[in-house]
């Protein structure tokens, strides 16, 4: 049993992760374009 077998990657926290930042880049961007429809940028 070498050192690879020993730690594996945890898949399930990284997957969490990026799934977590995809929900806060899609909610701002969500914002973002709200507050352009609005006109709040002029």
């Amino acid at each position: 049993m070498n050192e690879k077998d020993k730690y594996k990657t945890p898949q399930g926290t990284i997957a969490l992760m990026v799934i977590f930042i995809i929900l806060i880049i899609a909610l701002w961007g969500s914002a973002y374009l709200t507050m352009l429809s609005r006109g709040v940028t002029q």
